[in-house]
């Protein structure tokens, strides 16, 4: 990357995107941020001149969560809508502005819900108009507690808000985690090397189980509950992974971060209330 190139982040306050942001701009980037939260709808017509001035286009921007978000009935609807849209007008202005841009698809690609099947029609088009596709499995990290917030936020939460850690299903599901930072380390080697794909994923598979372990550990918490739902997994194994690299956080590192994210979010909450309702 050169210094000073000017990134256009799609989604530059979620999860991923907040922290690509932070990494673009430390490396000497020039970044401008686009997401809902900060007032930027991709869902419906909009001023193009964003793409036209930067240099490249990093296309994280979706309508997504947890698994008790994206396998939800009652959202299906809305996201299929919402995903639809912002591939649309993004996808446009994309091909009228003819810059370089970066699309992150989902090892779920393909599921038969608004998710999977809306990755899959994005991912093909982004390849339709050359882009670079990068597939993510599991990302991880501190993010705010809402409905869309993802199991380990909510674990972490549980166990310390409750003393316990509560897990809706049996736990028994696999996933292959891997930190925020790893992600977008990965996601800007892709983008700055010459290769066209690539699967960006954590270096095994986990048992929810084995994560609410490894929380409760580190929280000296003994109760540890599970459900009786079988949680839902897709066992796809990563087979174009970046020549060399590896994850530079470690699963327990990266707990041991979202757990000192989690207790700064909960000091701060009271203050926060205490100054709305003065």
């Amino acid at each position: 990357m050169t210094k000073g190139m000017r990134e256009l982040v799609l989604g530059g306050d979620g999860l991923i995107g907040s922290t690509l942001v932070e990494m673009l701009r430390a490396r000497g980037g020039e970044v401008r941020s686009l997401d809902l939260k900060s007032g930027f709808d991709l869902r419906a017509p909009f001023d193009r001149k964003p793409f036209e001035e930067c240099d490249r286009v990093w296309f994280l921007a979706w309508d997504t969560g947890g698994a008790k978000y994206i396998e939800a009935g009652d959202q299906q609807l809305a996201q299929y809508k919402n995903n639809c849209e912002i591939s649309l007008y993004t996808f446009e202005a994309i091909a009228h502005a003819r810059k370089p841009f970066l699309f992150a698809t989902s090892q779920l690609a393909g599921l038969p819900n608004a998710y999977g099947v809306t990755k899959l029609m994005s991912e093909k088009w982004a390849a339709q108009l050359g882009g670079k596709i990068a597939r993510l499995w599991n990302t991880y990290g501190w993010e705010e507690p809402d409905v869309k917030s993802h199991v380990v936020t909510d674990l972490v939460l549980s166990g310390l808000t409750e003393g316990r850690i509560s897990c809706m299903t049996d736990g028994r599901e696999h996933r292959r985690f891997i930190y925020k930072s790893d992600c977008a380390a990965a996601l800007v080697e892709l983008f700055d090397g010459e290769r066209r794909t690539a699967d960006i994923a954590g270096p095994k598979w986990l048992t929810i189980r084995e994560v609410a372990g490894e929380i409760a550990r580190q929280l000296n918490v003994e109760t540890v509950a599970f459900g009786e739902l079988k949680g839902s997994e897709v066992i796809v194994d990563p087979d174009n992974l970046l020549p060399g690299w590896q994850p530079a956080v470690t699963f327990a590192d990266g707990i041991a971060r979202v757990v000192a994210d989690a207790r700064a979010f909960l000091r701060a909450r009271p203050a926060s209330a205490s100054g709305q309702q003065a």
